[in-house]
């Protein structure tokens, strides 16, 4: 059973029955989110905390999420479960945090997206719902149109002109109706959000209730694989900011109900291309003004009207946290810097935290900083512009030994490794 109550306005906390199928508050039009009964999910935690043994998130945590017929999550589900954490090998000890850690946020879709998605596609079950429908970047929607396609569901997906072949490649892959708008995200999400009534689909994307209640699940994973010992700060990158707003909201229940004695301080990390709510961040407002895109070498976070970015705004400022941004040639740096020194490959948008927990202790910028979590969000299949550039192309050798051996003694001597001069076998 549940422990969901319904829907609470995040302006005016106005309450609606989870079964309304809403998706802004029809007095205000803010942004919804889910109340739980917290009594109760505190004395089911603090009997037994739902262990991961493999099975999915849904299954995992269903009492924490408003599921209602739980007999189709195995109808739903891909196998998204608790995500890795990692200690950072090299990097963390370089920047002066000690204990850096790597939350891997990349479920079976490559991505952070599939908590999210799960649950849209039991909802729209629940709600006897044919489609699911997203604008997004391209992991949001490659990620739907798995979760659709695997649920049996159709799934209506908008995505802006400029969407990486690789992530366009994974829709199609799932027979997604793609809706490549001529223009940036802000067109294609307004054009989705406009049609959206015309169709009996269910919302997919940032906005939905569900999605954001799913995606609070990596708090409580981070309080489980960090035996409720806190970090001192949890950096998440930033678009349309859902993931931070979800984790606030977790961090929140988990304080509320006494299970951890504060939240984390929430940092955002946007890039300098987009980033309108560090912008509004540093000029001490919560009102989050559209930018002009620059080009970047990322789709993915180009957000320049933010659903949740007033949201954003307050969860940094509860927790005493800030927003900080990144330029592309720091994050260039970064995706090398995690490939050969930390074995983890990842797109641009993707290593944006890590760029941000580097600047952030090179500079300085906040020296109480030791214990830190970095969600790393989306695999470099999605797409790796970034992390090979055309001078890396490997040098063809020619196929004789001698120049295979002249090749690889000239590597050894750059990287400072000392070839055996003899083999011995016996």
């Amino acid at each position: 059973m549940s422990f969901a109550t319904g829907l609470i306005c995040d302006n005016c906390q106005s309450e609606y029955p989870e079964n309304k199928l809403l998706h802004k508050c029809p007095g205000c039009e803010a942004p919804l989110r889910m109340g739980y009964d917290l009594p109760r999910v505190k004395e089911y935690l603090s009997r037994d905390w739902p262990p991961a043994n493999g099975r999915c998130s849904l299954e995992q945590y269903q009492k924490l999420l408003p599921i209602t017929k739980p007999e189709l999550i195995d109808r739903v589900t891909l196998g998204e479960s608790q995500t890795p954490l990692l200690p950072s090998r090299v990097i963390g000890s370089e920047i002066g945090m000690t204990d850096l850690r790597f939350k891997m946020e990349i479920g079976p879709s490559l991505s952070l997206k599939d908590r999210g998605s799960a649950l849209c596609a039991l909802k729209a079950l629940e709600f006897g719902l044919d489609a699911m429908r997203v604008s997004s970047s391209g992991n949001n929607a490659s990620s739907v149109a798995a979760y659709a396609a695997r649920a049996g569901l159709k799934s209506f997906v908008f995505v802006q002109k400029d969407t990486a072949t690789q992530k366009l490649t994974k829709m199609k892959a799932f027979d997604s109706h793609v809706l490549r708008i001529d223009g940036d995200m802000r067109i294609a999400s307004q054009l989705g959000n406009e049609i959206a009534p015309l169709y009996p689909w269910l919302e997919s994307g940032g906005s939905s209730p569900y999605r954001i209640t799913a995606k609070r699940l990596v708090a409580y994973e981070l309080v489980d694989q960090m035996s409720g010992d806190i970090p001192d700060a949890v950096i998440f990158p930033c678009g349309g900011s859902a993931g931070i707003v979800a984790a606030d909201i977790a961090f929140k229940e988990l304080h509320q109900m006494g299970i951890i004695p504060k939240s984390p301080k929430l940092i955002g990390a946007q890039f300098t291309a987009c980033d309108p709510i560090t912008t509004a961040f540093n000029k001490g407002t919560d009102q989050v003004t559209p930018i002009q895109k620059k080009p970047s070498i990322s789709d993915a976070l180009m957000n320049n009207n933010p659903y949740w970015g007033k949201a954003a705004i307050r969860a940094a400022r509860d927790s005493g946290g800030f927003f900080i941004s990144v330029s592309d040639r720091e994050v260039v740096d970064c995706l090398k810097q995690l490939g050969a020194k930390e074995g983890i490959f990842v797109e641009p948008a993707g290593a944006v935290a890590v760029t941000a927990a580097i600047k952030i202790g090179r500079q300085k910028i906040d020296t109480g900083l030791n214990k830190v979590v970095c969600t790393i969000t989306g695999h470099g299949l999605n797409t790796s512009f970034g992390a090979i550039e055309e001078r890396d192309t490997p040098h063809l050798i020619p196929a004789q030994l001698s120049d295979l051996q002249r090749h690889i003694d000239n590597l050894l001597q750059r990287t400072e490794i000392v070839a055996p001069s003899t083999c011995e076998t016996g």
